[in-house]
């Protein structure tokens, strides 16, 4: 299913990978305040979720568009 789904979206561009609520939301805020749009994939080991220890497990893969490729790396280089 998750390469059907990108495999139809305009989002092909892998810019990176976030493990955790907290990194996954400072990259995404970042795109946001300089105008890149994005899509996520989100995958959960089964074993783990629900968290025990409130620690979020989650793996995001987030994408952009080919042409807003550039302009997402220079967004998140602070971050990453």
């Amino acid at each position: 299913m998750r390469f059907i789904r990108m495999f139809f979206t305009k989002y092909k561009c892998l810019l990176c990978s976030a493990f955790g609520n907290e990194k996954y939301f400072k990259i995404t805020n970042k795109l946001k305040e300089h105008g890149v749009k994005y899509q996520t994939d989100i995958i959960r080991n089964p074993n783990t979720y629900p968290p025990i220890d409130h620690n979020d497990r989650a793996h995001y893969d987030i994408y952009v568009k080919e042409e807003d490729k550039h302009k997402a790396q220079q967004a998140i280089k602070s971050i990453l």
